[in-house]
């Protein structure tokens, strides 16, 4: 530790302070009067105390600042990376080894290096509880959280281990850029292929329409494969439906086929795909896969109105169109010419717009009861939108500005995606207006703006139900941009389907005026949680949410669970947590004065069987990464040297650095405890010595 002052020449300083206390210590003690009272060693005595204690009183008048300076030392971090999910666990001795091989490290690491362990799968979490139970592999998903979690942090390595099958989430290799650490990895696993036949991939549409056939692409690979035929059975709610021979002409094959199923009943089905076992398939998990469709009786038509092209409404209508439920119909405004009461949803795009404000579809929208999207863009015209009457007034002006999204947690009209705060840090800002909007007390904020990364109360996207006709806002132009940054990041793009999809649900279903209101998501994969919400109404229709809302759960063996909604400011929600695969119907019921209302429903959890699809460890994805960011990749085989490696490494160095503090000497304690100390000596002595 080292300690300085702010006094200026303190050599000069110290000698005149000794100087005068000197003097003045040998006029009280040395003079013919003090001779008289104390002895010689009295007096000696007497006069180092004194001082000691004047030096100390001057010291303080020269009113120092002590700047204390103490050397740190921050060990580097060693992470260690598990792939928790189940296509790793292989068997017990691979399992064992891992634990092992993590043990080693830490035994003979562990003094050089902080050592944390994450676990990861469909997210990352801190743990050293390894059970290979994860039915996801997103190894991307682990370097983002690292990059933020490490930040500023001394972090020596990583040590990845895992089989480098990657089936959620982009390819990691390509997501390294804020990683400033190298990736040590190990590869586990088997890379000999081994007889197998599994379905690669079902492409289906998860809404279907009564009466229609719909289409099932199956997409089946076979390895070392010893036969030319197998069997393949489609299964719709539990009936088998369609059975075929597949001729497999050679060992290693790939199959695709489109299978055309009937919907001939309404209401949630499941639908499962078998292939038949053979009897040298070591992993016959990935022989069947299973999925969950929902078959609507009506369809819903939708209205795409615009100035032409726009890629927000190319975004939206590639949406729509993959659910069987919705028909729909784009046109330029100035060429259309039907009854707007012939749709059930009109969407307006930038609409309406200076060129277009005047035109008789405007006034129709006025005296119609249809419910209303609209997409405010820089050609919209402000003053013609406020007189739509939808319960929106916005002050006019043309400057604009980005904004980002910040999702609102508590709402409650529909379901917002489980990921929806995930993929809301990624989503590009929209281009909005900077003018103020005032919105009726119907509407309910699905999203509020971000300004350069603070958190407004301005509206983003808004819905709500404005003298009995149901509209939303999107104060925005540029949501294609979110559709196409998720898919970049995740490779999919279900949050921006899920979210728009629930959108046009609410606007677009008939919603009697009910005083209990359910939501919730009536397909659901185990890896989410499901999560229910609810709405009480008054006799008057405001909403209440002091109510007791109650709710009985009831699984396929009958087992029955009850729960208690939390109340929220919006109305009420139940999380239900994960719940294994399967079909579950519920009853859920809230007293209201005198009255009681109760719903019911039925929702079902896919089972998510991914991780045993491919087991096959893919040893080239941890090479690149290690290779990527100046690291190396091993193997079970050579482990040991991994860890003599990253032992012995002069590349991982602790930081070191100063840390500064500045005091008051007048404010510690002990300083004045001394002086008050040595004053009381003095004087006590004095008078023990007969002094006064």
């Amino acid at each position: 530790m080292e300690i300085h002052t702010n006094i200026q020449n303190p050599f000069w300083a110290i000698i005149t302070v000794l100087a005068v206390i000197s003097a003045t210590t040998y006029v009280v003690y040395f003079l013919k009067k003090s001779k008289q009272l104390y002895s010689a060693p009295q007096r000696l005595i007497l006069s180092i105390i004194k001082f000691i204690y004047t030096l100390l009183l001057a010291f303080l008048i020269l009113s120092p600042l002590v700047e204390m300076v103490k050397t740190l030392t921050e060990k580097p971090t060693l992470v260690i990376a598990v792939d928790n999910s189940s296509s790793v666990s292989g068997d017990e001795s691979t399992v064992q080894f891992i634990r092992s091989f993590i043990g080693d490290i830490k035994n003979e690491t562990g003094n050089k290096y902080d050592i944390e362990t994450i676990l990861f799968g469909e997210q990352p979490i801190k743990s050293d509880t390894i059970d290979f139970s994860f039915l996801r592999s997103n190894y991307a998903a682990f370097f983002r959280d690292a990059e933020k979690r490490y930040y500023n942090r001394n972090i020596g390595a990583y040590i990845m281990i895992g089989d480098g099958i990657y089936n959620d989430g982009p390819n990691p290799a390509q997501t390294l850029a804020g990683i400033n650490a190298p990736v040590f990895t190990l590869g586990i696993g088997d890379t000999i292929p081994k007889t197998d036949q599994t379905i690669i991939d079902v492409a289906h549409n998860p809404n279907v329409f009564l009466g229609n056939s719909f289409p099932v692409e199956v997409e089946a690979g076979f390895t070392e494969f010893p036969h030319n035929t197998t069997q393949i059975s489609l299964y719709l709610a539990g009936k088998l439906v369609k059975s075929e021979q597949i001729n497999i002409p050679q060992s290693n094959y790939y199959y695709r086929n489109t299978y055309f199923l009937d919907a001939d009943n309404a209401g949630l089905q499941n639908v499962t795909i078998v292939l038949s076992p053979a009897q040298e398939e070591e992993n016959s998990d990935n022989n069947r896969r299973s999925f969950t469709i929902e078959v609507h009786d009506n369809k819903k038509r939708v209205l795409m109105l615009s100035e032409g092209p726009h890629p927000d409404i190319g975004a939206l209508t590639e949406t729509l169109e993959k659910q069987a439920n919705y028909n729909v119909t784009s046109a330029h405004i100035a060429q259309f010419n039907k009854n707007i009461d012939d749709f059930d949803l009109v969407v307006l795009n930038q609409l309406p717009s200076r060129a277009t404000q005047n035109m008789a579809v405007f006034d129709s929208l006025k005296k119609s009861s249809t419910p209303l999207l609209v997409i405010v863009g820089q050609r919209t015209s402000i003053a013609a939108l406020n007189n739509l009457n939808i319960g929106l007034k916005m002050k006019p002006g043309l400057q604009t500005q980005e904004s980002s999204a910040y999702f609102n947690e508590d709402f409650s009209l529909f379901s917002l995606p489980s990921k929806i705060k995930t993929v809301e840090e990624i989503y590009p800002p929209l281009i909005t207006r900077y003018t103020d909007s005032e919105l009726d007390g119907s509407y309910s904020l699905v999203a509020h703006q971000k300004i350069k990364g603070i958190e407004m109360n301005y509206p983003l996207i808004a819905s709500g139900e404005n003298n009995e006709r149901k509209a939303a806002i999107i104060f925005g132009e540029g949501i294609w941009r979110w559709r196409l940054r998720e898919f970049q990041y995740f490779n999919n793009q279900d949050a921006f389907n899920h979210l728009f999809v629930n959108l046009f649900n609410y606007l677009s279903l008939e919603d009697k005026q009910e005083q209990f209101k359910i939501s919730y998501e009536r397909i659901v994969s185990e890896t989410a949680q499901v999560e229910i919400k609810a709405q009480v109404f008054n006799e008057v229709f405001e909403p209440v949410t002091n109510a007791e809302v109650s709710l009985t759960l009831s699984d396929s063996t009958g087992n029955e669970f009850d729960y208690i909604f939390d109340s929220r400011s919006t109305g009420y929600s139940l999380n239900l947590g994960f719940l294994p695969p399967g079909n579950y119907e519920f009853v859920s019921s809230v007293t209201l004065g005198d009255n009681d209302f109760s719903k019911s429903g039925r929702f079902s959890v896919q089972e998510v069987n991914i991780e045993q699809q491919n087991i096959l460890a893919n040893f080239n994805i941890l090479n690149n990464i290690a290779n990527k960011t100046g690291a190396q990749f091993f193997t079970s085989d050579n482990s040991k040297q991994l860890i003599e490696l990253v032992n012995t490494s002069s590349k991982i160095k602790p930081h070191i650095y100063k840390e500064k503090s500045i005091h008051e000497i007048i404010d510690w304690k002990i300083y004045a405890l001394v002086l008050l100390m040595l004053m009381s000596l003095e004087w006590f002595l004095r008078k023990f010595w007969g002094g006064y």
